[in-house]
């Protein structure tokens, strides 16, 4: 390999590296809107749409996310339907609040290939890599789980 393709190499990893990073703070400027408040104590946000942060076609998403929803009934897991988006709402995807423990969510993410997940516990909510967690991400405290959650037509 000459200098200049270890040169190039290295650009690529830093290039997605920083891409990743954010990505990571993107996940971090959040909302959530539902009709009314999830009534679990502790409770992971799950969605099906765009995996790994590939932005797959409104149908592809819809499909998987159909999916995800009949897996979790067969399953008996007890969700409420949110919308989780950026504040300024350039993006948005549906998702669910289920009512399962920590571990069995990230398991259900990594099947879906999501990058991280939401999960709420004793009203705080955080950030939990999931794909991301083998790029060196780490469980991130994002703040009081009420902060974060718009119930629509209350605002």
């Amino acid at each position: 390999m000459s200098q200049d393709d270890r040169h190039s190499d290295d650009n690529q990893l830093q290039d997605g590296n920083a891409e990743r990073q954010a990505t990571w703070l993107s996940y971090q400027q959040i909302i959530f809107r539902a009709s009314e408040t999830p009534d679990y104590s502790n409770f992971a946000i799950l969605t099906a749409f765009n995996p790994e942060s590939i932005v797959l076609s409104c149908k592809e998403n819809r499909q998987r996310q159909q999916r995800l929803e009949a897996e979790l009934s067969a399953l008996g897991y007890a969700y409420l339907r949110l919308d989780c988006s950026a504040p300024d709402g350039r993006w948005h995807e549906p998702s669910l609040a289920v009512c399962t423990g920590l571990s069995q969510a990230c398991e259900l993410a990594a099947k879906w290939r999501q990058n991280a997940i939401y999960w709420v516990s004793q009203q705080q909510l955080y950030l939990v890599p999931v794909m991301l967690k083998h790029q060196g991400f780490s469980q991130t405290a994002l703040g009081k789980w009420p902060a974060y959650l718009h119930i629509q037509g209350l605002e």
